[in-house]
Parts: C-alpha cells; sequence; structure tokens
C-alpha cells in the first residue's frame, strides 16, 4: 500500500508520480490519498491537469512558490485510469475542526501482471 497526506501526490506532477506508484506497487496494491477538494480560498479545483502557483516560506522565513495540483475528481480519476489504476473511488469529506478546506479522499488499486520496474 501507498499512502500520501497532503504529501507528494499533492506536491508532484500527476503524470510523473501515478506512473511511478502503479509500477511500485505489487499486483492488487492499493494507492490512497487525501488531496484538496478545492483551494484553500475557496476556488473550484482545476478541471485540467494544471498545477496552482502557492506560496511558502522556508525555515529562515523566504518566501518560495511551490507547485500544488488542486484537481477536480474526475481529474484524478482519469490520470489513475491512464496511469495503469483500477477500481477508483472519491470521497469529500467536509471541512471541520482543524481542517481548512474539504478533503478529497482517492483510493485504486493497481491491476494485476507483471510488475513493470
Amino acid at each position: 500500500m501507498l499512502y500520501s497526506v497532503f504529501g507528494a501526490v499533492d506536491f508532484t506532477e500527476p503524470r510523473e508520480l501515478l506512473p511511478a506508484a502503479v509500477s511500485a506497487l505489487r499486483p492488487g496494491g492499493r494507492l490512497v490519498f487525501a488531496t484538496l477538494a478545492h483551494h484553500l480560498g475557496g476556488a473550484p479545483a482545476h478541471p485540467g491537469v494544471r498545477h496552482t502557483e502557492i506560496g511558502s516560506k522556508t525555515q529562515d522565513g523566504t518566501v518560495v512558490l511551490m507547485r500544488r495540483w488542486v484537481l477536480q475528481e474526475p481529474v484524478w480519476t482519469m490520470l489513475l485510469d491512464e496511469a495503469g489504476f483500477t477500481r477508483v473511488s472519491t470521497e469529500v469529506l467536509p471541512d471541520g475542526p482543524g481542517r481548512a478546506a474539504d478533503t478529497l479522499l482517492v483510493t485504486a488499486f493497481r491491476t494485476g501482471g507483471q510488475r513493470t520496474i
């Protein structure tokens, strides 16, 4: 199983990360990740494969820009399917105490057959 909670899946180009993830899993293995269901300011998730530049601070206080992928559910499903995942499911968890935005919880399985690594 691979899992990411507001981590690598959020900050790595999905067309690069997802094929690597599917090849790292055994047949029947599962990828589970939590990502933003919409942008923190309330703007909707992107309807295509496009990143958002977000500001972040380093330990010394320097502001840097980072790429973050905030994508709509059908876009994640398409990308996972293209990478070789099956049985993709998504669930939106509403914001609440300790959460600044709705969370999109995604689960996908690697198909059977030979590993490609």
